[in-house]
Parts: structure tokens; sequence; C-alpha cells
């Protein structure tokens, strides 16, 4: 999940990680490093990474 997660963020200029909770995930900006969104599930990562597009 979160390499495919990594290939699609990468393409808008997101990196996503794992979060210190089991099965959620951070996402922040390649460029400078701001957090975009913490403590999402998989299918929010998804969707935010659809926004920014």
């Amino acid at each position: 999940m979160l390499e495919e997660l990594n290939k699609k963020a990468k393409n808008v200029g997101l990196h996503v990680a794992d979060a210190k909770k089991p099965k959620l995930y951070t996402i922040r900006k390649v460029k400078n490093g701001k957090l975009v969104a913490k403590n999402v599930t998989g299918d929010d990562a998804m969707q935010i990474i659809k926004k920014y597009k």
C-alpha cells in the first residue's frame, strides 16, 4: 500500500510515510517538507493525492 501511494504521490510532489500508529500514513511536500496530512488512512491519502493534481 505504501509503495503504491508513494508512486502516485511522487508525481504531484508529495511523499507518503508510515505514521507512528499502525495502518496510518503521513503526507508531506517533497519541496519543503511541510506537513500536508497526518494520521490518515490509505483511502484518505489517495483522495488528498488526487486533490493536489
